[in-house]
């Protein structure tokens, strides 16, 4: 669903409005002063949201805060311009060898409830190579919406019970989707002839990312909280590794996890309109699907939109199966494993950072403020237990049928009390190369044009061929899976 909000974007906490400032013009555009604070950011709304919610803050320390829209610079110190950097979470290995430390004392300060963070925030994505070097500030999170209409209708159940045997539900595991899209087919009311399921993404970091949620669970078995790390050489690689082997730092990107996930995308298609799409989750909010994934911050927006209680929020389906290294495991149950860190925001500083900074992001931090952060619609979800437990979720007008399966889905897909061990989004210094490499395969098994094992196999050549160039391979993985 597009994004409906009208506000006009303003990025200085002046009058201003928006420029797009590079890195290399930013100190140019701003004239320095020791009550000056450098705030810059590649995320617009993240953006707006602090240029608005330090105004405040600022008069009463008499500073000023000046936001700047732009991409980290690509010179010796790509930190340079700026006092705080607010960054997704994949560019973490490029900023983190220019970056100070986060403050003990600020890690230390009671009111900022430092423990309260989400492990995989706190101890995986803020941690580079052991230090600490970003804070967790907003963070992601996916779902699954079914429409509660159309599972309530009898003809569509009676369809769905005659072609799978199964009653019609909210899909539990990812090949649930393909049966869906096959027993209802050009079934649904209004909608002759025409598929249930959404489209695929049309971008291609969108397909990775889906890509790895539904390779994420047929790779990973998941441990839940009290659960300890098994022994045994294996046992690293089939509770973290993903995108690369945790032991040699080869790729297993044409493992049967990927294998599968691709599979599983191509065997989608003929439930799908043939057109891909920027946002899938268009068609849902149209009227146009049954199913969707989409991003959290869209919840709001389709519950003030035409499909007003007329869907459900449910986690992202599980795996039936899971590849480990030591066989094959059946997982009747399902294996529920998030994929986390494709999106959000870290807070990071460059290593002459003055007090100013540290103060601001001591603010950004509290919980109060990161509260009003993570209740904002179009920023990001939760990464504080307590934004599990107790946030006010008044702004989505949901009911409280969708408000307990909201709060469920959270439950689910971001307590440390369900899953220790979730998959981080792949954070290689080289990982827009290998997503390129991979990419380029993927489409062309969508396309048709190639097989899911045959593309993937290129593609695992391919990252060996770049990995020839970083002699520091196994280590750079297993910092992006905030291991070391």
């Amino acid at each position: 669903m597009k994004n409906k909000s009208t506000r006009r974007v303003f990025l200085r906490s002046g009058a201003a409005a928006l420029g797009v400032l590079s890195q290399a013009n930013f100190s140019q555009a701003i004239v320095p002063g020791a009550d000056l604070v450098r705030v810059a950011t590649p995320l617009p709304d993240l953006a707006h949201w602090i240029s608005h919610a330090t105004r405040p803050w600022a008069r009463r320390n008499g500073l000023r805060v000046e936001v700047a829209l732009t991409a980290p610079g690509n010179g010796p110190d790509p930190l340079a311009g700026a006092d705080l950097w607010l960054i997704p979470p994949r560019s973490l290995a490029a900023l983190a060898g220019h970056a100070s430390p986060i403050p003990a004392d600020i890690i230390s300060r009671s009111e900022l409830a430092w423990p309260d963070f989400l492990p995989v925030w706190r101890e995986r994505l803020g941690r580079w190579r052991s230090a600490q070097v970003a804070a967790p500030l907003a963070g992601d999170l996916w779902v699954q919406l079914t429409r509660s209409d159309w599972l309530a209708d009898e003809r569509l159940k009676n369809l769905h019970n005659q072609a799978t045997g199964r009653p019609l539900r909210a899909p539990r595991f990812w090949e649930e989707w393909v049966d869906l899209g096959r027993a209802l087919h050009g079934e649904l009311p209004g909608l002759k002839g025409q598929p249930v399921l959404p489209p695929l993404p049309a971008k291609m970091p969108d397909q990775l990312r889906l890509l790895r949620q539904v390779a994420a669970g047929h790779a990973v078995e998941r441990l839940a909280a009290g659960q300890r790390l098994p022994s045994g050489s294996n046992s690293e690689n089939n509770h973290y590794a993903l995108d690369f082997d945790l032991q040699t730092g080869q790729p297993r990107c044409a493992g049967k996890a990927f294998v599968h996930a691709l599979d599983w995308l191509t065997r989608l298609k003929p439930y799908q309109p043939p057109a891909q799409a920027d946002q899938p989750w268009d068609a849902f909010a149209q009227g146009k699907a049954m199913v969707c994934l989409a991003p959290a911050t869209q919840i709001g927006f389709l519950q003030r939109d035409s499909l007003r209680d007329r869907f459900d929020i449910h986690p992202l389906p599980s795996a039936d199966r899971v590849y480990l290294d030591t066989g094959t495991l059946v997982a009747s149950q399902g294996n529920f494993v998030p994929l986390v860190g494709s999106e959000g925001a870290l807070a990071l500083a460059p290593r002459e950072a003055g007090k100013a900074a540290w103060l601001l992001l001591e603010f950004l931090l509290s919980p109060r403020v990161m509260l009003d952060l993570v209740l904002d619609p179009h920023v990001g979800g939760p990464v504080r237990e307590q934004h599990l437990q107790a946030a006010p979720w008044d702004g989505m007008q949901l009911d409280n049928r969708r408000l307990t399966q909201w709060r469920e889905t959270l439950r689910v897909t971001l307590s440390p009390g369900e899953t220790v061990n979730p998959v981080i989004a792949l954070r290689t210094p080289d990982a827009p190369g290998l997503d390129l490499a991979l990419g380029e395969q993927v489409a062309l098994a969508l396309t048709g044009t190639g097989k899911p094992a045959a593309c993937l196999e290129l593609a695992a050549v391919a990252w060996k061929k770049l990995g020839q160039a970083r002699p520091d391979r196994l280590a750079e993985v297993r910092a992006s899976m905030g291991l070391s």
